[in-house]
């Protein structure tokens, strides 16, 4: 496996990347409802089994890397117009690695993600999406909070309002997420996300619903967040993947990483190994 600026834990026979997330089963047009513990206490909601704590994505498919964390998706089914769309976008700017069409020998370093800075990730994205830097959630009465490792936060408001009208909303990576408990399944519903492509193929403008299911094990270690992306202008269905997380140890934090484009250290970069 490649050497990566992200830290790799190895755990039971699978690579750890640290990250993190969450999802939901709600409709476009639907709001929803109130927040409703369905019988938790304030004990239970701080339990081994709260979703409170931080949290690394794993990863299941064996794939040893990040990028091959979708590798086993079910592809996004778009209607015609964004099949086009989804074609024809930029990606984002990469390292040089990617435009040299060269294989790279063993112990020669090279850039492979230049300047992630400028990604937009402090806005709250990874609060969204996370990727290999751990997140943190904190949970209360009214609220919850998504902070992710490298900058930025996402709220999702547990006191019962609906999505504002979307003229009155500025779109951004975050996203307005409300959410409510089915049971010990915490519901997120968000829109007004910044327009944009989605894992595993789909698409998202400022309109389309995600909806989030977060939850936790029964033994309180691992977290599942099923999405599930609703826009019929977009898909012939709903687009749906899972991701799943760890519980770091107890007394773990999330440090914060400051994030400076400008900075000529700020570039991602792997030295490939010799083969085995």
């Amino acid at each position: 496996m490649t050497e990566h600026r992200s830290s790799h834990l190895r755990a039971a026979g699978r690579v750890v990347v640290l990250g993190g997330i969450f999802v939901a089963a709600c409709f476009l047009g639907t709001s929803v409802a109130p927040n409703a513990h369905a019988g938790q206490t304030q004990a239970d909601a701080k339990s081994e089994t709260s979703i409170e704590g931080d949290w690394v994505r794993t990863d299941l498919n064996g794939a040893g890397d990040f990028g091959g964390l979708a590798n086993h998706f079910e592809k996004a089914q778009l209607t015609p117009e964004y099949q086009a769309i989804v074609a024809n976008q930029r990606q984002a700017p990469r390292g040089a690695a990617f435009t040299e069409n060269r294989v790279h020998r063993a112990g020669e370093p090279y850039v492979v993600v230049d300047m992630p800075c400028g990604a937009g990730f402090g806005a709250g994205a990874l609060g969204v999406n996370p990727d290999s830097g751990a997140i943190h959630i904190v949970e209360q009465k009214d609220e919850v909070v998504i902070a992710p490792e490298r900058g930025g936060s996402r709220h999702i408001f547990m006191d019962g309002r609906a999505h504002p009208d979307l003229s009155d909303l500025t779109p951004t990576p975050a996203g307005h997420g409300v959410g409510h408990y089915e049971g010990k399944v915490l519901v997120v519903d968000t829109m007004g996300l910044t327009r944009g492509g989605v894992t595993a193929g789909g698409y998202r403008t400022p309109e389309t619903h995600l909806t989030e299911r977060f939850e936790v094990s029964p033994d309180g270690k691992h977290l599942s967040i099923k999405y599930t992306y609703w826009d019929p202008k977009i898909y012939v269905k709903p687009h749906s993947y899972e991701y799943t997380f760890d519980r770091l140890p107890a007394g773990s934090i999330a440090f914060e990483d400051w994030c400076d484009a400008s900075d000529p250290a700020e570039k991602y970069s792997v030295v490939p190994p010799a083969q085995q």
